[in-house]
């Protein structure tokens, strides 16, 4: 953001303007996501869901996204994240889930559920509380002739993390099954019973449950590059980390190395392994040859989407003017004299 605000005040140019009026692309989402806040990102994309999702309602595959955005933010980004829905789009975020959902629908509870950000953050490791809760779900679920869904979505919005992997724990001891598998076994519709299992899965290795989406983002024809930001950029620093260590474990080679090996935008491709391995600030001269492909304003722009990424990553960690300098010459922006 302090580059965003850097060239808006010192060139009268508005950036992430220019970016959004592109046509939809790859190095349109890529671009926009490294001149962003995380959460930001995860809000534009959870509203390009909902909107896919009023024409396809029973996908799956967009109601475990919007459930995977929301899993990864807390309390606090919670409220941030409503209020951003709500400055960026006008609209408070849970009626429009409801108007495309339905009020009573599970998905709908369920999001909305998450979206009140009330779960318990202090972990609570009581085992007598962690057994209750387990038969709780036991009875609510596999010892009940109908789902009691709206326990599960309390227990599941509410619980600490840590408490719910040691509930999980405690029913599969006494129930004899994985609670996955019940809810594979009780839950009706399958749209239900894969985001809940999907809230399993995070709950017990938020790592490993990043690198199989990233692994299907990579494996779809053709590549789902908007996960693939989403995850890779959103999640830079914050447990990006972790997801790596988990991949290198599931799969046997590294994301850097899957990366190299499967993106075929090279720009992409670069500024993903650069971000993914640490490594050095990609210089101008490595982006020398990569080009936009229209005029804004009247204005030329030279180099195009990686040098504004690699500008934008440098300045997350190097705030100085003599790169907001170096980015400016990029568009070819004059100081207003």
């Amino acid at each position: 953001m302090v580059l965003v605000h850097g060239i808006e005040y010192e060139y009268k140019y508005n950036l992430i303007n220019m970016v959004l009026e592109r046509s939809e692309s790859p190095m349109r989402s890529c671009t926009l996501a490294m001149l962003i806040e995380p959460i930001e990102l995860y809000v534009r994309d959870f509203h390009d869901l909902l909107v896919l999702k009023q024409t396809a309602k029973s996908n799956i595959d967009i109601s475990r996204k919007l459930v995977e955005i929301l899993l990864a933010l807390n309390n606090d980004d919670i409220k941030i994240f409503k209020a951003t829905y709500k400055n960026l789009f006008q609209s408070c975020v849970e009626k429009y889930i409801e108007s495309i959902e339905g009020e009573k629908s599970i998905l709908s509870q369920l999001l909305i559920e998450l979206l009140e950000g009330q779960r318990l953050e202090e972990p609570d490791q009581s085992m007598s509380t962690a057994k209750l809760i387990a038969k709780k779900l036991y009875e609510a679920g596999e010892n009940t002739p109908g789902i009691d869904y709206d326990t599960f979505i309390n227990i599941f919005t509410r619980d600490p993390f840590s408490q719910l992997s040691t509930i999980f724990d405690i029913y599969e001891d006494k129930y004899g099954r994985p609670i996955q598998e019940a809810i594979e076994h009780e839950f009706q519709g399958q749209i239900e019973t894969e985001c809940f299992q999907d809230m399993v899965e995070y709950t017990r290795s938020p790592g490993s449950y990043y690198s199989k989406i990233l692994r299907q983002a990579l494996d779809k024809k053709p590549i789902d590059y908007i996960t693939l930001i989403r995850i890779i950029i959103g999640h830079e620093s914050k447990d990006l980390c972790e997801i790596k260590l988990e991949y290198s474990k599931i799969y046997d080679e590294t994301l850097d190395e899957t990366i190299g090996n499967r993106i075929d935008i090279a720009e992409i491709k670069h500024l993903f392994v650069m971000i993914i391995t640490t490594g050095q600030n990609v210089t101008s001269s490595n982006c020398r040859n990569v080009r936009l492909d229209h005029k804004i304003n009247n204005s030329s722009i030279g180099s195009g989407i990686s040098p504004i990424t690699t500008s934008a990553m440098r300045l997350r960690k190097n705030l100085s003017y003599d790169a907001l300098d170096k980015l400016a010459h990029v568009f070819k922006i004059r100081r207003p004299h």
